[in-house]
């Protein structure tokens, strides 16, 4: 069954995925990133977040209720190797034969991402590093001009 993301489906995902490992487990050069989707804006995810990640968070009103972290920059499409690269990259994959049901939506989707070369993951990654990077050095502002390679 499909479920919508809401905050509390949100939080359950969180938790299978990292309750089972303490903040003090967790690398300290491990940050978790998230979008400004509402279901992830809350008191309570922020809260659960901040118990894992502690300072190590960057999210869109993340300090608004925790006092730790880093603000996700607003309309910030640099940073996140989904917005910078995978949507786009998955797109014209998934749609050329058109899905027209949810099943079929998700095995294009699932073929998709699978098609992705790991040399080509690996290169995203080197460029989320040096967008990373810049962004510090940027001291936060947007960086959209900057051409990476």
């Amino acid at each position: 069954m499909r479920e919508t993301i809401s905050s509390e489906r949100c939080i359950t995902i969180f938790g299978t995925t990292y309750q089972h490992t303490a903040l003090e487990d967790r690398p300290k050069i491990e940050w978790f990133m998230q979008d400004g989707a509402r279901p992830h804006r809350t008191e309570k995810a922020f809260r659960f977040l901040d118990e894992y990640f502690g300072n190590r968070v960057i999210a869109l009103d993340c300090l608004k209720f925790t006092g730790t972290g880093m603000d996700w920059p607003p309309y910030s499409p640099d940073l996140t190797p989904c917005d910078y690269f995978l949507w786009g990259a998955l797109k014209d994959t998934v749609y050329v034969n058109h899905p027209s049901t949810p099943d079929e939506l998700e095995s294009a989707i699932c073929v998709a991402c699978n098609s992705i070369s790991v040399v080509t993951l690996k290169d995203v990654m080197s460029n989320f590093i040096l967008r990373l990077r810049h962004f510090i050095f940027s001291n936060g502002e947007h960086f959209e001009n900057v051409v990476f390679i």
